[in-house]
């Protein structure tokens, strides 16, 4: 296909000479070098406007403005050529007479056929630009034989690019940033080995996220996990409900792709090696569950008389009403003890404590509140980065990191 994506682009560029002439042909091909190295300049202006129209996914605020701007500077030069063209052309056909004019249009027709290829060759970079970039991605997240005529197309044309050598061409062309590639590259990871979706879940900078009821929906989705780890195309995936009501969230999608580009190389190495460098020094981070065991042992040190049969009635009951008891540390400072036992309520209810953390340097302070009860609660954290004891006034809860 990319042989033929060739031949139609330069018999397109030879007839455009052949049609509009020698100086419209060279317009032309200056006209698409000035767009490639003005396109980005031109499209910043463009980019303010677009929220004002209507656009807000930070996708498409990224890749239409130097489209835009490609194209406008491309049919500014190409006006340029045909007002020259036709002046050029009133002059020989009223001035220049008979003979001059008919050597004048043989001349205009050849060289604008010699210009047109060169002409379709700069097209043909262009589109080869376009296709290695889009073929990147589609390669990578929806590489799948069942994916929509339109993403197999895309993917049929990136590897004739490859196997022609041409993508070597489209690289040098324009200045991509980093970020596009090392991003497609992340979703094809997850795309191709599904089960590191849960480990991603885990993710230091993530953790805090995965708090809000759209995200615990969205974990929660049962088809929608099966579809993703049974390999299900990125239409599929992207149709689903859940997907959806993120979709159309532009803040949470916003705060996504805030957390994703700050840190993409750490969140790489996290989902290969399961190690954060970047967070892995502040050992509160992560989630915690609460660890009967060591809590009895802290109660036992505290009151050392009390009596075995004691002891085991409080296990048992404890073992009942901790057994979801959770406590989540974010790296963002957030900070959740989640059904945490009031057993001063009969029956014993569970509440559950939203704040903050931050490092004293010895230990952690806590600073939790209940909206429920309009209740606060002030605590310090330690932890040996497998254990965590939270002390808040006359209660201590022990926890074990989660796995």
């Amino acid at each position: 296909m990319i042989w033929i994506l060739v031949l139609l682009l330069l018999a397109a560029g030879i007839g455009l000479g052949l049609r509009l002439g020698a100086i419209s042909a060279a317009f032309s091909f200056v006209g698409i070098v000035m767009a490639t190295l003005f396109a980005r300049l031109v499209g910043g202006m463009i980019h303010p406007l677009l929220p004002h129209l209507g656009v807000s996914d930070p996708v498409l605020l990224w890749a239409i403005p130097p489209v835009v701007g490609c194209l406008i500077v491309y049919l500014l030069v190409m006006a340029a050529g045909i007002e020259v063209s036709r002046r050029v052309g009133v002059y020989y056909k009223y001035k220049a007479g008979d003979l001059r004019l008919a050597l004048w249009e043989r001349m205009n027709l050849r060289v604008g056929a010699c210009l047109g290829v060169l002409t379709g060759a700069g097209w043909l970079v262009l589109v080869s630009f376009f296709i290695y970039n889009i073929g990147f991605w589609t390669t990578q997240v929806a590489p799948s034989e069942d994916e929509p005529a339109t993403i197999r197309f895309a993917n049929n044309l990136s590897y004739g690019l490859q196997s022609t050598g041409l993508d070597k061409a489209a690289r040098a062309v324009g200045s991509i940033p980093d970020w596009f590639y090392r991003t497609a590259d992340f979703c094809g990871l997850l795309v191709q080995n599904p089960r590191l979706v849960a480990r991603l879940g885990d993710y230091p900078a993530f953790i805090s996220l995965g708090e809000r009821s759209e995200i615990q929906q969205l974990a929660q989705d049962t088809s929608l996990v099966q579809s993703w780890n049974s390999g299900a195309t990125i239409g599929t995936i992207l149709n689903d409900g859940q997907v959806q009501n993120i979709v159309n969230n532009t803040n949470l999608v916003a705060t996504i792709w805030s957390i994703v580009q700050n840190n993409m190389d750490d969140m790489t190495n996290y989902l290969i090696t399961g190690k954060s460098p970047k967070y892995d020094s502040e050992k509160i981070i992560g989630r915690w569950d609460f660890d009967v065991v060591p809590a009895l042992g802290d109660l036992l040190e505290s009151q050392p008389r009390i009596k075995p049969n004691e002891l085991r009635a409080i296990r048992a009951v404890w073992t009942q009403a901790f057994a979801q008891t959770t406590f989540v540390a974010g790296s963002d400072g957030q900070a959740f003890l989640k059904n945490v036992p009031d057993f001063k309520k009969t029956p014993p209810e569970s509440d559950t404590w939203t704040g903050q953390w931050s490092d004293d340097g010895a230990s952690y302070d806590l600073t939790l509140s209940d909206n429920n009860n309009n209740k606060t609660m002030v605590a310090t954290a330690k932890t040996d980065g497998l254990r965590l004891t939270i002390k808040a006034g006359e209660h201590t809860y022990v926890f074990e990191r989660g796995y």
